[in-house]
C-alpha cells in the first residue's frame, strides 16, 4: 500500500492534461466575456440609431 501512494503522488501523468483543460477554460471563460462586452456594445448603438430615427421622423 505504501509503494502505490508513493507511486501515485508520483504520477504525473495527467499533469499536462490538467494544464491544457485549465487553459481551454481560461481562454473559453475570456472569449465569453469578450462576446457579452461586445453584445452590449452593439446593443447600445442599435438603441442610439433607432432614437436618432425616432427624432428624424417626429415619432
Amino acid at each position: 500500500m505504501k509503494n502505490w501512494i508513493k507511486n501515485f503522488l508520483n504520477d504525473e501523468r495527467g499533469a499536462e492534461s490538467t494544464e491544457l483543460a485549465i487553459t481551454a477554460i481560461d481562454v473559453a471563460g475570456g472569449a465569453v466575456s469578450k462576446f457579452d462586452s461586445i453584445k452590449n456594445k452593439v446593443g447600445e448603438k442599435v438603441d442610439d440609431v433607432l432614437d436618432k430615427l425616432d427624432d428624424a421622423t417626429g415619432v
